[in-house]
């Protein structure tokens, strides 16, 4: 029970519960206080905390009011017995200096910010993801060459597991997309090509197009909306229950538990997956070239064959590997950055996405640059 006393101009509260206030003893004890204070003659607020904890909400939101109080009054307001390192944080946050005074804090920006503000933040916070990212690659390497060295440390029913969900459960969402995109991509040049009698040309097209671009990118795509954003509420949600937290304390790596198995699982599906996306593209151009023209089924395989080379499976094999280790490693790395609440979990799972697809794009358009440029070092014509 809440209970305050005055002596020497100094109205103490004490008795705050620890398991939390109901919201009509609340506002009893909150009105009661605001009773003392219109009386006059107060010149201090002491609240004892002792056995309260950060997740008392009900007390933080009763203090709040008290220290708002204490603010239109003009009197000073302090904390005893206050040994929750997190309470205390918590308290500093909401505006209470521990120097007597009550600042209210501004959850919400008021008002629009200037756009060099924006930017200047933006900045800032791209260095920091920067400085962040190395630091996890930087443990992702060493718990790597960790399992290298001791690949019977490698937990195979998580690498299994994690290739069920992203690999096997995605099959059918896969299939169904390569095959559209193939379809679309047939339709949208037959009909372009019918006009100067080239329809055979569509199997070059439409090899070349989903082997070496549309395929992997597309797999990507559906990737990082299944295994990238389930990556990072998975590693948000144990930050919010303090899994990672207990992880370190008894000294095991986060990173060599929880992260490379999720990277070993999804480069040995994704490949698999794209050569599945590859050969469903290519079905679905066949199907519409001999719906549109007379060009028969062997003389359109034929023609693929001729077209498509070892190396375009290579290439396609190649940005299927570097999307895998992007999606599972920024999938990851969000995770892990993510608040400690539920919106924070949300709000890394959305920025999983968005990373991944901005990553995917520019590994995607240096693979595509230098691929060539490297089989021709070697004397390979591409």
């Amino acid at each position: 029970m809440v209970s305050l006393s005055i002596r020497d101009r100094v109205l103490a509260i004490s008795g705050l519960p620890p398991e939390g206030m109901a919201f009509a003893e609340m506002q009893a004890a909150y009105d009661e206080v605001e009773g003392r204070l219109a009386a006059g003659g107060i010149a201090e607020i002491v609240a004892d905390l002792d056995g309260i904890g950060k997740s008392n909400h009900s007390v933080a939101t009763f203090l709040i009011g008290c220290g708002e109080l204490s603010t239109r009054k003009g009197v000073r307001i302090r904390f005893v017995g206050l040994d929750d390192e997190g309470l205390r944080g918590e308290l500093l946050r909401l505006g209470f200096d521990g120097h007597g005074a009550y600042v209210p804090k501004a959850f919400r920006p008021e008002g629009p910010k200037s756009v060099f503000i924006s930017v200047g933040a933006a900045i800032y916070k791209f260095g920091e993801d920067i400085r962040k990212l190395i630091g996890f690659i930087g443990e992702i390497v060493n718990a790597g060459l960790h399992l290298l060295r001791h690949p019977r440390k490698l937990d195979l029913r998580e690498v299994l597991f994690y290739m069920d969900k992203s690999g096997a459960d995605g099959v059918p969402i896969v299939m169904l997309i390569c095959f559209l995109m193939g379809l679309i991509l047939a339709f949208q040049g037959i009909t372009q090509m019918m006009r100067f009698g080239l329809q055979i040309y569509i199997a070059d097209l439409v090899g070349l197009a989903i082997v070496r671009e549309l395929g992997p990118l597309m797999v990507a795509m559906i990737c990082i909306g299944r295994a990238g954003s389930a990556y990072a509420a998975e590693l948000g949600t144990m930050k919010v229950s303090e899994e990672i937290d207990a992880m370190n304390t008894m000294g095991l790596k986060p990173a060599r538990f929880l992260v490379v198995p999720k990277i070993v699982a999804l480069t040995l599906t994704v490949p698999m997956l794209v050569l599945v996306g590859n050969v469903c593209g290519i079905v679905g151009g066949v199907l519409v070239t001999l719906a549109m023209s007379d060009i028969t089924y062997l003389e359109y395989m034929n023609r693929t064959l001729q077209t498509l080379v070892p190396w375009n499976i290579l290439e396609s094999m190649v940005k299927a590997l570097a999307f895998a280790v992007i999606i599972a490693g920024v999938g990851c790395f969000r995770g892990f950055e993510a608040d400690r609440d539920a919106k924070g979990v949300g709000s890394a799972t959305t920025s999983a996405v968005v990373s991944g697809i901005f990553l995917v794009i520019v590994a995607d358009f240096f693979v595509t640059f230098f691929y060539p440029q490297v089989l021709k070092a070697f004397g390979i014509p591409y």
